[in-house]
This record gives structure tokens, C-alpha cells and sequence, in this order.
């Protein structure tokens, strides 16, 4: 699966896949969001205190997974990408056979530790553990689909490796609405807690069990009998499968210790008011990172076929590209950050440290992403998984202390500050020299190449001046102001992006 022919033209297969996947996340991002909204209101007013908090505790300890699978799902995209590259048939089944008698393995070994623990947790967070409870229920529910998730979480990983994201976009797409809509008729029809519980795990699981009869499809050649279980095959893959765990491992650190940094020296009550500021570069990152998902298995892809010049310009092309969309995303959010909280947040008004930890964690995510973003998913398949760990840990365990040290003396707004330095020193001196020296060019003529494509930069500067001027946000703010000045603001340059898209690609 390397090249291939389009027409009398050769396409690298990154490209010919790059805007279905990117097209594909996007609407499941766009889809989930908007979902997502109507349905926390939903749940939040209909069900009681305890069963909402219960609710949300057990969902965002479902987060934490994915420090369970050791970077073995990140080891079956670069597998996927450089075995089918090669047609390494024999060896790749060895590898995901592997893999996933490993995570059944996993997965019997953690339904078996959260039954044993049940009366512990229950009783933990002030819960009765009394056998049949509708709290009871819900626990075995959820963690008996949290399990489950292991084995077949694989097969998304395998489509990445594939370059074919969209499918797995797709199917998430669809148990998204699935969910919605499930959820919304067991609570009118006043279905108890546990059947609600059961509806979301059912519907997370269904594009996982999806995404593996699309992999049987795809890939014929491949067979994941236990019979060709051989950890031999995963012997090879440890270092690169230990560095991408620490990795994300530091990140998913990085991403939480604010919260846990502010409850333990400001109190748990300051945290929702950062969250209110941390939720519009939460989501400039959620929208960007669309367009970065595929970068992994292409790079190893294009590894493994020992194309150099086509890493460097998917590098080079894909970090133009970054910078065409964050710029007007990063400027409407910067712009309209106040009225953007409130629509969030519902507040009638919003404190002026909330909008500050606003500005900075939007500066930090808009930093990150003209440094880190593609830069380090590219290079993380070309051998500099090492390099990328201490990169990792160094931001990661400098977020943490100035963080500390700055709440300590300026509250919240200390924190975020402790976000900012590191990803701006780190991005800036660590990670764009090692671009500029995969890339074999001077800092100017990055920023030039980057910069290229300056028109619709440009026009959207021009644009959301002349709307700040004409039609300046009226105090009460609302969706359809919001969208209609967004429209005004960046359509134009957007429609010049999407047109002379093979240009910048």
C-alpha cells in the first residue's frame, strides 16, 4: 500500500486519504459537540445529584484507559502502515494476533479486578454496594464494557494504520447519534439508571465491533488465530511501545494536573471556574487535530517504504496546511472569547480571572500547534520516539512545578500560566529546531514556506476588522450572534483555503 497510480500521476496514499479522514473527523467532532451539549443539559436535570456525579466519575475514569494498553495501540498503527506497505503479511498477523490475545488476556484480568473491588469503590465515593442496587448494576455494567473495550479497541488502531480513518470516523459518527438518541428515549420513557449506563457502553462499543469486521475485510491476508500468538513479534516492538506509553502517558498527566494542582492548593470549587476558561481552547484543539490524525501511519508508511523526500513534505505541506486553519480559529476565539464562555458555561457574566486562564490556555494550544502538532506525530514513526519522551517528560514535569509555584502565589490564573512557559519554551527551542533540521532549512525559510499561502491570512484579518467595526457583538451574545460574526469573519478565507487546496497541499 505505498504509492499509487492516479491516472499518469503518482499520489502517495496519505494524500489520496488525508481530506476523507480529516472530512470524516470533523463532522464526528462537530456531531459530538453539538450531541454532547443538548445531552449533558439532558442528563444533568434528569437525573438526581448522586446518580449525575456517579455518572460523571465512571466516565472520566474511562479516560484513563487508554494508559492501559502500554502503547501497543500506537505500535499496531506503525505495524499496520509499514507491513502493508511492504506486504509483510506473515509478520503483521503474528504482531496483531499478538496484540489481541494480549488485551483479551488484559481484559479478563481487569473485569476480574473491578468485581473484586466493588464493595471497596462503591463505598469509596459514598455509594451502598448492596448486590442488586441500581448503583450496584451500573458499576458491573460499566466496567464490564470498559473491558471489553481492550480487544476490540485494536481494530480502530488498525484502520489508522490503514490510512482509511474515515471508516472508523464514520462508524463513531453513527454510535454517536445511536447514543443520543438512545439515552434520550430510555430517560423519556423514565428507564432506570442502570439501563441508561447500559446504553451508553453499548453504543461505545458498537463502532469497535464495527471497525473489526471492516479490518476482516480490508485485510484477507491477515489472520488473528491464537494460534499465531507469539510474543516474539511483540519483543521488537517494546522500545518503540514503551516510549509512546510514557509519552502519552505525560501528556494525559499534563492535560489533568491543573485540576488536581488547584483542587489540592485552592480548593475543588476553583476548578469549575477554570474549566469555564480552559473550554475554548479545549475545543480550538479538538477542531485542529482533525486535520493531524493520519499524519502517524502516513509517516510510517512512507518510513517503512524509505521515501525521506516524502516525509519532508508532508511535514513541511500538513504544518502549512496547520497554520492556514489555527490562525482565523485561534483569532475568533481570542475575539470573542467572553461571549464563547458564556455560551459554554451559561454565565450571566464571567469573572475577569476566568477570561484571563481563557487567553492563556488559548495562547498555549495556538503555540502548540505551530511547534508540536504535526512535528511530533510525523517524527514519533521516523525513529525519534526517544528524543519525543524526554521532550514529553521535561514539558510535562515543568507544567507541573511552575504550575505549583505559580498558584500558590496568583491563584488560577497561575496555573494556566504554568501550561503556557513550557509549551512555548519547549515548542519553540526544542521542537522546531528538530523540525528545522529534519527539514534541512533555516528558520526563515520555515516561516516563509509556512506562510506561503498568505491570501486567505490575509483576508480573514481584513474581514474580522471590518465586522469588529460594523457589527460589533451586541451584550447579550447567543449562538446565532456568534455564528453569524464568525461566518462574516473567517467564511471568506475559509472558501479560499478549500479552493486552492491542492495548492497548499
Amino acid at each position: 500500500m505505498g504509492p499509487e497510480i492516479d491516472g499518469a500521476k503518482l499520489v502517495p496514499l496519505w494524500k489520496k486519504h488525508f481530506w476523507l479522514n480529516t472530512a470524516s473527523g470533523a463532522i464526528r467532532t462537530v456531531t459530538r459537540l453539538i450531541l454532547g451539549l443538548f445531552l449533558f443539559r439532558l442528563l444533568f436535570s434528569s437525573l438526581s445529584t448522586q446518580a449525575f456525579g456517579f455518572w460523571s466519575l465512571l466516565w472520566s475514569l474511562f479516560g484513563y484507559g487508554i494508559l492501559l494498553d502500554f502503547g501497543f495501540g500506537f505500535t499496531a498503527q506503525k505495524a499496520v502502515a509499514e507491513k502493508s506497505a511492504t506486504g509483510d503479511w506473515q509478520d503483521l498477523s503474528r504482531l496483531l494476533s499478538t496484540l489481541l490475545w494480549t488485551f483479551v488476556g488484559l481484559s479478563i484480568i481487569l473485569a476480574l479486578f473491578f468485581f473484586l473491588i466493588r464493595g471497596f469503590f462503591l463505598s469509596a465515593v459514598g455509594l451502598p454496594d448492596t448486590a442488586g442496587t441500581e448503583y450496584y448494576l451500573s458499576y458491573l455494567i460499566f466496567f464490564g464494557g470498559l473491558a471489553l473495550t481492550f480487544p476490540f479497541g485494536l481494530f480502530p488502531e488498525v484502520l489508522q494504520g490503514l490510512q482509511r480513518l474515515d471508516l472508523s470516523n464514520w462508524l463513531r459518527t453513527g454510535a454517536v447519534v445511536l447514543n443520543f438518541i438512545g439515552i434520550v428515549v430510555a430517560i423519556k420513557l423514565g428507564a432506570s439508571f442502570p439501563v441508561i449506563v447500559f446504553v451508553s457502553v453499548a453504543t461505545t462499543l458498537l463502532p469497535l465491533v464495527g471497525a473489526m469486521f471492516v479490518v476482516f475485510r480490508m485485510l484477507p491476508e491477515v489472520s488473528l488465530s491464537i494460534r499465531n500468538f507469539d510474543f516474539r513479534a511483540i519483543r521488537s516492538q517494546l522500545g518503540f511501545s514503551m516510549a509512546a506509553y510514557l509519552i502519552t502517558f505525560s501528556n494525559v498527566l499534563m492535560a489533568k494536573s491543573d485540576q488536581a494542582v488547584l483542587g489540592f492548593t485552592l480548593g475543588v470549587g476553583v476548578i469549575t471556574y477554570y474549566q469555564a476558561g480552559y473550554k475554548v481552547s479545549e475545543m480550538l484543539n479538538l477542531f485542529v487535530v482533525q486535520l493531524q490524525e493520519a499524519l502517524s501511519p502516513a509517516a510510517a508508511n512512507l518510513n517503512a517504504l524509505g521515501d525521506n523526500q516524502g516525509l519532508r513534505d508532508l511535514l513541511l505541506r500538513t504544518s502549512r496546511l496547520t497554520v492556514l486553519f489555527v490562525v482565523p480559529l485561534y483569532g475568533l476565539s481570542a475575539v470573542y472569547l467572553e461571549p464563547l464562555i458564556k455560551l459554554l458555561t451559561g454565565l450571566d457574566e464571567v469573572a475577569h480571572d476566568v477570561i484571563m486562564v481563557g487567553h492563556i490556555l488559548l495562547l498555549a494550544v495556538f503555540s502548540s500547534q505551530l511547534t508540536n502538532s504535526c512535528t511530533k506525530r510525523i517524527l514519533m514513526m521516523c525513529g525519534y520516539e526517544k528524543k519525543l519522551l524526554y521532550v514529553s517528560l521535561v514539558e510535562a514535569g515543568a507544567n507541573f512545578v511552575i504550575s505549583v509555584c505559580l498558584a500558590l502565589t496568583i491563584g488560577m490564573v497561575g496555573v494556566a500560566i504554568g501550561s503556557l512557559v513550557p509549551t512555548v519554551l519547549v515548542g519553540w527551542l526544542w521542537v522546531l529546531p528538530m523540525a528545522l533540521k529534519y527539514t534541512d532549512l533555516k528558520l526563515f525559510a520555515y516561516v516563509q514556506y509556512l506562510f506561503s499561502e498568505s491570501t486567505p491570512l490575509i483576508l480573514f484579518a481584513v474581514c474580522l476588522g471590518l465586522t469588529l467595526f460594523f457589527l460589533p457583538m451586541p451584550e447579550e451574545g447567543g449562538f446565532l450572534n456568534l455564528c453569524l460574526r464568525g461566518s462574516l469573519s473567517a467564511g471568506p478565507a475559509m472558501a479560499v483555503i478549500l479552493y486552492r487546496i491542492k495548492r497548499v497541499m
